[in-house]
Formats: structure tokens, C-alpha cells, sequence
């Protein structure tokens, strides 16, 4: 007589062990076939894992490439924005330079006119000095 052990690992299960104790050749090959058999079923089920694995995994990608897009736009909207602010920023301060530049020209047009009206009237003092001072 001739004792057979087969060890085969089963989906969810540990180690599975299996002991056969076959007593003629029909019962060696049936043991061997369920052995086969067992094989067969756990590289079935370790496709479908890695199936299921490569789904999850396409998923994730997807879900990140969404992520990436989104956020993609969002910085894209927010630049756009800060563009635009900054400028109507560069608008505005273009205005208050010319505005303020302006303004300089005129006050020192002003400046020139009352140093003129000062010479003026230091002529017309010193006129008035001495025609005080002759009489």
C-alpha cells in the first residue's frame, strides 16, 4: 500500500490539507484529479483577483485623472482671475498717474504764476519804498 498527502491552498482558506490514503491506481488518479482540480480553482479565483485588482486600479487612475483635471481648471479659473485683477489694477493705477501728473502741472503752473505775482509785488513794494522815502 501506498499513502498519498496533497497539500493545496483553497480561496479564503489558509492551508488546506488533504489527506488521501488511495488504495489502487483508479483511486491515485482520482486523487491527483482532485488535486488538479483544486489547482484549477485556486488560479481561477487568483485571476479573477487580479481582474478585479486591474478594475480597482483603472478606477483609481480614472478618479485621480478627474481630480487632476478639476483641480487643472480650477487653477486655470484662478489665474484668469488674478490676470484680470491685476489688470484692471494696472488700468486704475494708470489713471491716478495721469491724473496725479496732471495735477502736478498744474500746481506748478500755479507756482510760476505766484512767483511772478511775487516778483511783481516786490517790485511795486520797492517802487512804494522809495517814493515814500523821496518824499
Amino acid at each position: 500500500q501506498v499513502r498519498l498527502f496533497v497539500t493545496a491552498k483553497r480561496r479564503g482558506a489558509r492551508g488546506l490539507l488533504v489527506a488521501m490514503e488511495p488504495t489502487g491506481m483508479t483511486a491515485k488518479v482520482g486523487a491527483l484529479e482532485e488535486l488538479v482540480r483544486l489547482q484549477h480553482e485556486e488560479l481561477t479565483a487568483q485571476r479573477q483577483e487580479i481582474e478585479r485588482l486591474r478594475g480597482e486600479q483603472a478606477n483609481i487612475e480614472q478618479h485621480f485623472q478627474a481630480q487632476l483635471q478639476d483641480l487643472k481648471q480650477a487653477m486655470l479659473g484662478d489665474i484668469q482671475r488674478m490676470q484680470g485683477e491685476v489688470k484692471k489694477h494696472f488700468t486704475e493705477q494708470g489713471a491716478e498717474n495721469g491724473r496725479l501728473q496732471q495735477l502736478v502741472t498744474t500746481l506748478k503752473g500755479e507756482k510760476t504764476a505766484m512767483s511772478m505775482q511775487i516778483s511783481t509785488l516786490q517790485r511795486r513794494m520797492q517802487k512804494l519804498e522809495e517814493h515814500v522815502g523821496s518824499t
